[in-house]
């Protein structure tokens, strides 16, 4: 993971599950983004019948990544951040949120990667503990294939 000097221009989030276009948590969004474009980070996803985890890793793992508007960043990482059960107050966190390296579709099964072919640094996250320890299985990579998880709308009452 490499921190930009400035944080707060991160205006991205890469998601690789429940969040992403036509999943059950797609509607969480409170601002609909500028650009979705499918996209993959380095990391270890993990799969269990309700929803995924990932981890840090060096399997590549296909997602999404969501542009919005920076002056809508605050209200998305309010919202996402309780979807994703994170930086609440008087809670563990069940998924940690953190800077990542987002690479093109395009250069996914291209063996080398340099950090040229980086698109954008954008928020993700990781599952905050060991996913074995939750019931979690390790998913194989493997190229395109997509999973639906039954789970509850969350989006927060307004």
């Amino acid at each position: 993971m490499t921190v930009p000097l400035d944080p707060g221009t991160i205006d991205s989030f890469f998601v690789y599950g429940t969040l992403c276009r036509g999943q059950c948590r797609e509607k969480c969004w409170p601002h609909p983004p500028i650009a979705v474009v499918p996209a993959w980070v380095f990391g270890t996803l993990y799969d269990r019948e309700d929803y995924p985890a990932l981890t840090s890793g060096h399997d590549r793992v296909q997602g999404e990544l969501w542009t919005f508007r920076p002056d809508q960043m605050r209200d998305v990482l309010e919202v996402i951040d309780v979807v994703e059960g994170t930086n609440q107050p008087g809670t563990s966190n069940l998924y940690d949120r953190l800077i990542v390296d987002v690479y093109g579709i395009e250069v996914l099964t291209q063996t080398e990667i340099t950090p040229k072919e980086r698109i954008a640094q954008a928020w993700g996250y990781h599952y905050s503990t060991p996913p074995e320890q939750d019931g979690f299985i390790r998913v194989q990579p493997q190229t395109g294939q997509r999973v639906r998880w039954p789970c509850e709308d969350l989006r927060p009452e307004t």
